[in-house]
This record gives C-alpha cells, structure tokens and sequence, in this order.
C-alpha cells in the first residue's frame, strides 16, 4: 500500500516537472492567494498591534465634556462643582478628573527654544487622566492648585529640547514670557520626539486667569476605572450636567474617548474582509487554473489511462493518481506561496510597524492544509472524468 502510494506520488512529481513552465503558471493563483493570505493577516496583526500601542500611550477610559455657555454676562462656572461631584459621587467608578485646556506657544530656558510643545492646564489628576507616569521631581498638587503656583511638569522631549544633559528639576523656564518653575519629568511614552506626547507640559489650571485672561473652564477629562463603565459613567455626568445648567443658555456634549479606538478596529475588521475577500478570489481562481490543466492532462494521457484500464486498473486508482497530482500541484503552490508570506511580512513589518513579523504557525499550517484542499476540490471533477474513460476510446486517442 505504501509502496503504491510513494508511485502514485512519484508520477505526479514527474508529470508537473514535465511541464515545468504550465506547472508554475497553474500554480499562480494558489501561490498568490496563500501568500496574500500571510501577507494579510501580518498588516492586520501590525495595524492592531500599533493602534493598540497608540491608544495604550493616549490611555482609554475616558469620558470628554464640553460645555458651551452663551449668556456671556452670566457665565456659570461649574468646575470645583463638576470635580467635586466626580471625586466624591463617582468614586467607585473614576480614577480622577481634569480641566482639559491645550494651548501652544513658545518654551525658552538660556538659548534654547522649543516652538512645538503643547501646554495643558491641568490639576493634580491631570497625569492619571492621560496615562503619564512621573519620572522625577514631583506631579502637580492641589496646593499648587490653590496657591496658583508658577509651576509644571515637563515631557521628556521638553526636558531633552531645552536642557539636555542638565537636570532640569528646580530650573525655571518661560511660556510666552511667563516664568515657570520645572518640578517634575515624566516618563517617555512616544518616542521622544518633536510633535509627540513627550512635547508637552502641564500647568495648574488656575494659572489660566493670569496666562489665558479666561475665567471659565469648559472642557473636563474624566478617566473611568473600565470600559465597562463607560456607559454609567457618561450617563451619570449627563444627568448630573442637565440638573446644574441651564439649558436656555447653555448646552453640553459628553463624549466616549473609546469610540475613536472602536472605530479603528471596525475599520480594522472591514479592511480584513475585503482583502480576504480579494485573497479568497485569488485561491478560487488557482482552483479553476487546476481543475482547467487537469482536464487538459486527462486529454493528453488518455492513451496512458487507456492502457492502464486494458491491464485490469480500477478507477479508484485513475481517480487517485489524478488527485495525487492534482494535490500535489496545488501544495506546491502553497508552500511557494508561503515562502512569499514569510517574506512579505517580514518587509511590511519593517517597512510599516518597524517590527519583525512573521505569519502566526496556526495560519501557516491552515494555508497550506487548505491549499491542498483547494487542489483536491477542483482536482476531483478532472480525476473522475478521467477514471471514466473507456479503454477502447482511449486507446483510440491520438
């Protein structure tokens, strides 16, 4: 039994490496389609795996509030109230709660000069809010709150831009002239550089009469503890919001900071299915390519099959020898295809992610357990034909 196995396996090799060139293009599709395959799920796997880096670094959880008052000369301020409602109400559901003003302008310390941070006013809870850590020095306080002292804390990239190799704790720097004590870095989180989440600092946000000549704060960060509250959460503000401002002059918009990150996946999840779609399309049309060449070899070899049928062979064994090629001519496919994936990936991930990805084993041995799956599907049709031949026809055959 093996002995006519390892045969039949032989004179599907010698039949392909017969026609070497109509082998290769057969094997087109499948080779294209598998190696598409590889290549696919490695963009996916690097897209997902940077996005979720990206929002790692932003930090998720957390609800945005912004609230629009027109009545300019009776202006509400609802901050302490806002934040005090968060800290004692909400506790068993948030981790902290921010003013969320962003402004830009000019960092100067000696000679040096920083043109692109982003300033933010903020309290004590501001780094918890967005996912910085404090790497020296100490985070803002709520007496610097009070006090509205002339104090921040500064990302890596500010401290490497303005200082150097000088430790910056203690320095004073200025923001569009306004004197600055450093009393804290934090962490690196983006790489360092120029544009980043490291360009940037934070104040206390009372500073923002004396900096921003602005009374009223109108944006708030709330961090919640898991996205599973997120819901309760925003529905909790809302209603907290609704019962304290007056909807005649004014209104509101409470947003989900996780809608952006579930969104990406979607779009994510959408380019998956379509390139899948393209590859899955790429693999039925390989199958036609065999199941077409297959037809063709039976018409070539009908005097082959007709001998073999004289001599007494039953057609499981004609149908057997034609899948066995067939097969064997669509895993051949696979493997080449592959070796495409293995090295498509591996340029993607570089070139796109700066990451050395691989395609998972799982879809490996999947690719090419299918690829040969597919040469059996579109393989049977040719090999019973071919089986059902009578040996006095084919004997004819020219």
């Amino acid at each position: 039994m093996r002995g006519r196995q390892l045969e039949e396996l032989k004179m599907a090799l010698e039949s392909i490496t017969d026609k070497k060139a109509r082998s290769f293009l057969t094997m087109l599709g499948i080779l294209i389609g598998v190696g598409a395959v590889l290549i696919l799920v490695t963009v996916v796997t690097g897209m997902n795996a940077d996005m979720e880096a990206y929002y790692e670094k932003l930090g998720v959880n957390k609800v945005y509030v912004t609230v629009t008052q027109y009545d300019r000369t009776n202006t509400l301020d609802i901050t302490d109230d806002l934040m005090g409602y968060v800290a004692s109400d909400m506790s068993n559901i948030a981790v902290g709660v921010t003013p969320d003003i962003e402004q830009s302008g000019t960092l100067r310390y000696g000679g040096n000069t920083n043109d692109s941070a982003v300033i933010y006013f903020g309290n004590e809870q501001w780094a918890d809010c967005n996912n910085y850590t404090l790497e020296d020095g100490r985070d803002l306080s709520e007496l610097d709150m009070d006090n509205r002292s002339m104090v921040c804390v500064i990302g890596a990239y500010v401290a490497e831009s303005l200082f150097g190799y000088i430790d910056p704790i203690g320095e004073t720097i200025t923001y569009n002239g306004y004197p600055l004590t450093v009393v804290g870095v934090y962490y690196a989180k983006d790489g360092t550089a120029e544009e980043s989440m490291d360009d940037a600092i934070v104040v206390p946000y009372t500073l923002n009469r004396s900096i921003l000549s602005t009374a009223i704060i109108t944006d708030f960060t709330i961090k919640v503890e898991t996205s599973d509250d997120m819901e309760e959460a925003m529905s909790r503000i809302e209603s907290w919001l609704s019962e304290n401002l007056d909807s005649n002059t004014s209104e509101y918009t409470v947003e989900n900071g996780n809608d952006e990150m579930n969104a990406s996946e979607d779009e994510t999840t959408s380019l998956s299915l379509i390139l899948g779609g393209v590859a899955c399309i790429s693999l039925l049309v390989g199958g036609i390519g065999i199941m077409n060449i297959m037809l063709v070899t039976v018409t070539e070899r009908a005097r082959e099959i007709g001998i073999k049928k004289a001599i007494g062979a039953q057609r499981r064994v004609i149908v057997t020898q034609f899948l066995v090629e067939a097969a064997v001519l669509s895993g051949l496919g696979g493997l080449i295809g592959i070796a495409i994936g293995y090295g498509g990936s591996l340029l993607i991930g570089k070139a796109m992610y700066d990451l050395i990805l691989v395609p998972d084993t799982m879809y490996v041995v999947a690719s090419a357990i299918f690829s040969i799956v597919i040469g059996i599907a579109f393989g049977l049709y040719p090999a019973v034909k071919a089986s059902g031949l009578q040996p006095v026809d084919a004997l004819r055959a020219d």
